[in-house]
């Protein structure tokens, strides 16, 4: 209980900082902000158990325990909260929802001997988990204002990484394999990662160019999808090297979220060096950084008073005239795993919902690509 009081103080303290240098807006903006749509995680409750029947550790970490790709019941049981809500200006509650466009395809891998990797895109995956199209669930919640997807990555996966440790015969990557699962905490071939789903990060210059090979690949493939292009980018785990920024600039995103400090490899992955950012702030390629400055992620510790801490971190937001960007990660809105899980963090964000509309009625609910024109438009207050 001490610990957890002191780690809370400390974030308030470290978020305060944060809301200090962001930019300052005229009016009372809420950004909820959600990762990891369409990744597929660990493959169902059955395959948790084969994973642990053959020796993997999946139940020490929350996100291997409770997260898994979202079926159309948590799709549409999310959308049915946020269309109940409706702010002074009519809109209702928006939920920026970075995607993940594809998952490994295990077979075709595994027939070329982990010599060739293959990907199917997240609509077949829907598919073939759940064993039916979702498409037109996303496009409707797109249509009426609830949802916008925005770009995450091709796969949330370090593909050059994962495929030269299976090739290698990395003996737990493999065992893994074998059960669908890349997600895994494991030692890697590299030095630093401990696991394969930091897709961005190198480690070395000829990775580097695989690596935005496949972001480009995934741009490309996201406007497919979804008929326009992503504005804004969240990296996977927070991990971005500052060349990969640049060519993701010329692709036409514009602003980056993230939070207060993330990895920027070099594009050999040698240098770490950690990047510190804060909302409004420009690099050198004009993009704008967006920092997430609310924390909502029940899913963490179910014993913490989320809704109250998220409240006191909005307050403070909004004290400082910045906007409140709020980190709510998908893992706590699907059920495949544990429907009570789902159930009960569906009712804590319908109660902070209610919180911010009867306390803040001018709040307006915006997604991260339209702050990008809130910014230039000169909404700032001087």
């Amino acid at each position: 209980m001490h610990t957890n009081f002191v780690n809370q103080g400390k974030e308030h303290i470290l978020g305060v900082a944060t809301n200090l240098r962001g930019v300052r807006l005229r009016r009372k903006y809420v950004i909820f902000e959600s990762d990891d749509w369409g990744m597929s995680r660990v493959p169902g409750m059955q395959g948790r158990q084969q994973l642990t029947d053959a020796g993997l550790d999946v139940t020490s970490n929350r996100y291997d325990l409770l997260d898994c790709l979202e079926s159309r019941s948590d799709l549409e049981q999310l959308f049915n909260v946020l269309d109940r809500h409706r702010g002074d200006n009519g809109s209702p509650p928006r939920f920026t929802m970075n995607m993940i466009l594809g998952n490994p395809d295990f077979e075709a891998i595994s027939e070329s001997n982990f010599e060739e990797y293959a990907f199917e895109d997240l609509f077949e995956t829907y598919r073939r988990q759940h064993g039916e199209n979702l498409q037109p669930v996303w496009e409707r919640a797109s249509a009426e204002g609830l949802i916008r997807p925005q770009f995450h990555g091709r796969e949330h996966l370090n593909v050059e990484l994962w495929l030269h440790d299976l090739k290698a015969g990395h003996h737990e990557a493999r065992i893994a394999f074998d059960h669908g699962f890349f997600g895994l905490a494991t030692q890697t071939s590299s030095l630093r990662q401990k696991n394969y789903l930091a897709a961005y990060w190198p480690t070395s210059t000829s990775h580097f160019k695989g690596i935005t090979a496949i972001a480009e690949d995934g741009l490309a493939r996201f406007e497919q999808l979804f008929g326009y292009r992503s504005r804004s980018f969240i990296a996977c785990n927070y991990v971005l090297p500052a060349g990969l920024e640049r060519f993701l600039g010329e692709k036409g995103v514009e602003l980056i979220q993230g939070q207060r400090g993330q990895l920027s490899p070099s594009t050999d992955g040698s240098q770490l060096p950690i990047r510190r950012s804060y909302t409004g702030q420009r690099n050198r390629n004009r993009q704008i950084y967006s920092v997430r400055n609310v924390k909502f992620e029940p899913f963490e510790d179910p014993q913490r008073d989320w809704v109250t801490s998220a409240m006191r971190e909005i307050r403070s937001a909004f004290f400082w005239k910045t906007p409140a960007i709020i980190s709510t990660h998908r893992v706590n809105y699907v059920g495949g795993m544990d429907i009570k899980h789902r159930d009960n963090n569906l009712k804590l964000l319908e109660t902070l919902i209610q919180n911010i509309l009867r306390t803040w009625p001018d709040a307006e609910f915006v997604t991260s690509d339209e702050l990008i024109s809130i910014i230039d438009c000169g909404q700032i207050d001087h």
